[in-house]
């Protein structure tokens, strides 16, 4: 009896004694900087993940189990967090601790934080600080290196055609790899933005291939290009690259799901410039005179006439247009001239060259007429015409 009373009384003390602690909370703030910095002070990183563990052990759990290239998520049961500002800047008001032997007795208590900082382009790093508690220290100053590169591919757009930069709106996607020594399944990234002519996308990779980082990476990078309509609407497709081969004069359109390969230097920007071409064209306008063979007069024929102007290009549509000869009104004026906008559309999704041609002919009042001009180009928008 009395020893099972001595056993009850052992663990009565031994449970005051274990449960006899002090709860404290305080907070830590500071700021977090790019290492690579030139500028003084140097620039603060906008939303780095600030995570704070009281347990060193839950923080070097959570810290090893990172892999390097992926998405952080701590496993730890208990972690204060916060993102920095646009400065760099973060605070973390109120992290709470329990001690058996305050600094300061019951009043107050010193205590280690553990710190990990995570950002995609710069990893995960380790860190501490340490704080008082009921107040919120500013003490924390973090540098950290960038493990990923960002670079502004400058692109460029030009119609084969004009040499000028085309004037359709072109989806353009740039798959790149994010591989390393130390991750080789790393899935690609894919970056993407619709461009009008020129614009830019940034893309971001491993910025270096080994743990030494000795060897920069330079990504061998797949970039795809359409017009942003729907596939009745398209005017305007990719062609192969005369830049490849000076002397090539192969214009071709490319295939279906093409890409072109391009490697990127390990930089802040640079500069690419792709090409296509019309697959879908505007009729002409025509305007003229109808005249008789041989006259060598101002004054045309026929009043009232309809000129019309037809033919077949390479995919089989028809090209067609007309208008009316007019009657001269005052001596200024001339008969049998003629003028009309080209309305309509006509396709080539098959030619090789900078650009294609369809044969067109013309009638005046339903019987054919002879023509200064038999063939029209993809390129010339109007045509000035002499019937007879």
């Amino acid at each position: 009896m009395r020893k099972s009373t001595f056993t009850a009384l052992t663990f009565f003390f031994s449970l005051t004694f274990v449960s006899c602690y002090s709860v404290f909370y305080g907070g830590t703030g500071g700021t977090v900087v790019d290492a690579e910095s030139t500028s003084t002070p140097k620039s603060g990183i906008a939303y780095v993940d600030v995570y704070a563990y009281t347990d060193e052990a839950e923080r070097n759990a959570d810290y090893d189990s990172y892999k390097e290239g992926s998405v952080f998520s701590p496993g730890a049961s208990y972690y204060g967090h916060t993102s920095t500002e646009t400065d760099g800047t973060f605070t973390l008001s109120k992290i709470v601790w329990k001690s058996t032997k305050p600094v300061f007795g019951k009043d107050a208590d010193v205590s280690v934080i553990y710190l990990l900082f995570y950002h995609e382009n710069y990893g995960l790093t380790k860190g501490s600080t340490l704080i008082v508690s009921d107040s919120t220290s500013d003490t924390v100053y973090q540098e950290l290196t960038a493990t990923r590169k960002t670079t502004v591919l400058d692109l460029t757009f030009l119609d084969v055609a004009t040499g000028n930069q085309t004037t359709q709106s072109v989806y353009v996607k740039v798959t790149v790899p994010q591989t390393t020594a130390a991750s080789e399944s790393a899935e690609e990234k894919i970056f993407d933005a619709t461009i009008t002519g020129s614009g830019s996308i940034s893309i971001s990779y491993p910025r270096w291939q080994n743990a030494e980082r000795s060897t920069l990476t330079e990504p061998k990078v797949k970039v795809s290009y359409y017009q942003s309509a729907e596939e009745s609407e398209v005017k305007w497709k990719a062609c192969k690259n005369p830049d490849v081969n000076e002397n090539d004069t192969d214009y071709a359109f490319l295939e279906d799901n093409f890409f072109i390969e391009k490697t990127i230097p390990n930089r802040e920007s640079y500069s690419l410039t792709f090409y296509g071409k019309g697959c879908r064209f505007n009729i002409p306008s025509f305007s003229g005179q109808y005249k008789k063979a041989g006259d060598e007069s101002d004054d045309g024929l026929l009043v009232g006439v309809i000129v019309s102007a037809g033919g077949k290009e390479t995919d089989g549509g028809v090209v067609s247009t007309q208008s009316q000869a007019t009657s001269a009104t005052n001596g200024s004026e001339k008969h049998g001239v003629f003028s009309a906008l080209g309305s309509g559309l006509w396709a080539d999704s098959s030619y090789t060259g900078k650009y294609t041609t369809a044969s067109v002919s013309f009638t005046v009042g339903g019987n054919p007429a002879s023509s200064s001009i038999s063939e029209i180009r993809s390129d010339v928008s109007s045509y000035t015409v002499q019937l007879n």
